[in-house]
């Protein structure tokens, strides 16, 4: 038996949802520059360092030491937040003798290790309209 669900002879268009992600960044030591917010699909991308999407927020919004951030748009799927404390707006991760002179955090995941992180530490999967939080951290 066949069930018809409209008389249409052309495809009604499904309109496919998109989500919301919230980010709660936290312990950011003070107003110079800006947050740099890099978004990850894979390991492979993480490794090479060239993420699917990059987003700039002004320190401007800076509560106590939180800043809070929504960005939408984004399909279900497999994401990974990395973050850079950019001080000096220069888009790169600035080092001393050997340690970072600028801030990091990753989604939900507060990183210890002196070696980069995996993807699979800080990757999430997108089903619904989510919050991650960001601690960063500072050598």
């Amino acid at each position: 038996m066949l069930v018809s669900f409209s008389n249409r002879s052309t495809p009604v268009p499904v309109k496919s949802a998109t989500f919301t992600i919230t980010i709660k960044i936290t312990n950011v030591r003070n107003t110079k520059g800006r947050i740099q917010l890099q978004l990850y699909r894979d390991q492979a991308s993480f490794s090479k360092e060239v993420p699917w999407k990059i987003a700039y927020i002004s320190k401007k919004k800076i509560v106590g030491n939180t800043i809070t951030h929504t960005i939408s748009g984004f399909s279900n799927g497999v994401y990974g937040l990395a973050l850079l404390d950019d001080e000096n707006n220069n888009t790169k991760m600035d080092y001393g003798w050997v340690l970072p002179k600028e801030g990091f955090g990753f989604s939900d995941y507060y990183h210890t290790a002196w070696s980069k992180p995996k993807f699979n530490s800080f990757k999430f999967y997108l089903k619904a309209n989510k919050t991650v939080t960001m601690r960063v951290r500072y050598t």
